[in-house]
């Protein structure tokens, strides 16, 4: 589904015992507004009832420590919450609540004997927010929370049930991502965020992204807008959030060429501590910006296109690029070309800037919300097209808005490996990125 850049610096684990394969990769500094006290600290149930522990380095999504227990849980697990550093709940395919107390995970992974906390537990997942609040799904789509009182709780610092909502929280994944807010994946390939109100009454729920999530078995988040999926190929990889709790994912960066690893995560249940990571509220980025104008402009036809450049004239000459600038320079981007009406010369003033990102065989180009998708060769000559990119979606396709497409701006989702259009009806060579985005 992804392909992973080839990088000169390669460092890889391998855990024998767990089956786990772990592939660390040199990367771009993050770009989310992430403050973390360490390294993101994932745990894992893997299908013989051992535990794992990883820790992810949260600026550049490599690996830096893994370690499988040789002890097994003694009972098969259903869901898995990580309460702190060193305290797990996990619920058994019977029903039961266990507490388990990790002694180490340092150079060994290490547990006391589960402790049977509660009974009567059959939720289909569970996330502990990390401010005293434990949540979890039923097989009838309602979503519950949970009050726990201590950092090491028994029977009675568990309580307080509260159905948040009912029917219609049928979700595939579900993770913290802070303080009573909740991210989660559906069926359908939906990325959803909810905010659940303090009275625990109320929730606002927003959609992030339309599509291309479906695949994920598992989201893990530590909070901080950092977000983990794992693919039930053993691959995982990791996204950035500028902003996590605007309720909008046009500022959510995916690293497509640069995977936490390829292979080998073949924990079937995973939960990070909900504590590592904080955020703060960020200036709405441009690249944000420019994809909201982008997506605003969906529907005007070419008898309206004079707006985006007085050289359209009421569609008699192509407006593609006309289109693709105006969204730029209407977002607030300085110095960009208006007067570069052909989409192929767009591409080779990103060359010429050095912001055009080649797209191959070998790598997807590393495209981002904002970016121009430039169709041909950048060469300067007719022929070719460009659309401005909304969404970049886990699966890797894309959705873009491009002027002058059927006589007016559409927004249509394409898979950037064989899209093609234009006169020529050309493959994508590239991107072009906006400069100080």
């Amino acid at each position: 589904m992804f392909r992973s850049r080839v990088r000169a610096a390669v460092l890889a684990f391998l855990v024998l015992l767990g089956g786990l394969t772990t592939t660390a990769l040199t990367a771009a500094p993050a770009s989310a507004a992430a403050s973390c006290a360490g390294g993101v600290s994932v745990y894992g149930v893997l299908p013989d009832g051992r535990l794992s522990y990883t820790t992810i380095d949260p600026d550049n999504g490599n690996i830096t420590h893994v370690v499988v227990s040789s002890k097994t849980l003694g009972f098969t697990a259903k869901a898995l919450a990580t309460l702190n550093f060193n305290t797990l709940l996990v619920t058994s395919t019977s029903g039961v609540l266990y507490r388990v107390d990790v002694v180490t995970n340092s150079g060994s992974l290490t547990f006391n004997d589960p402790i049977d906390v509660q009974h009567g537990w059959t939720h289909n997942l569970l996330s502990y927010d990390g401010h005293g609040h434990l949540y979890g799904t039923t097989s009838g789509g309602s979503l519950l929370q949970y009050l726990v009182s201590a950092a090491k709780p028994g029977t009675n610092q568990i309580g307080q049930r509260r159905e948040i909502g009912s029917g219609g929280f049928t979700l595939k994944t579900l993770a913290a991502a802070g303080d009573d807010r909740l991210i989660a994946t559906a069926s359908d390939g939906q990325l959803i965020s909810y905010a659940v109100s303090q009275t625990g009454t109320t929730y606002t729920r927003a959609q992030l992204d339309d599509a291309g999530w479906q695949s994920f078995e598992n989201l893990v988040s530590p909070g901080g807008g950092l977000y983990y999926g794992k693919n039930p190929d053993g691959a995982m990889y990791w996204y950035e959030d500028d902003d996590p709790a605007d309720g909008s994912g046009t500022d959510i960066a995916y690293h497509l060429n640069d995977p936490v690893a390829s292979r080998g995560w073949t924990q079937y249940l995973l939960s990070a501590d909900p504590a590592g990571c904080t955020s703060t509220t960020p200036v709405k980025p441009l690249r944000s910006k420019i994809a909201t104008l982008a997506t605003g402009e969906v529907g005007t036809t070419e008898a309206s296109c004079d707006k985006y450049n007085d050289g359209c004239n009421y569609g008699a000459n192509d407006w593609c690029a006309m289109f693709a600038t105006w969204t730029w320079a209407a977002a607030g981007v300085a110095d960009v070309p208006r007067s570069t009406w052909v989409a192929r010369g767009l591409g080779k003033w990103g060359v010429d800037h050095g912001l055009f990102k080649y797209r191959s065989s070998s790598t997807h180009g590393s495209p981002k919300i904002g970016d121009w998708v430039i169709y041909g060769p950048p060469d300067g000559t007719t022929g070719g097209h460009v659309d401005v990119i909304t969404a970049v979606h886990p699966d890797g396709t894309l959705t873009v808005v491009g002027g002058n497409v059927s006589n007016k701006v559409t927004r249509r989702v394409i898979d950037p490996d064989t899209a093609r259009s234009g006169a020529d009806n050309v493959l994508i060579s590239g991107y072009v990125s906006p400069p100080g985005a």
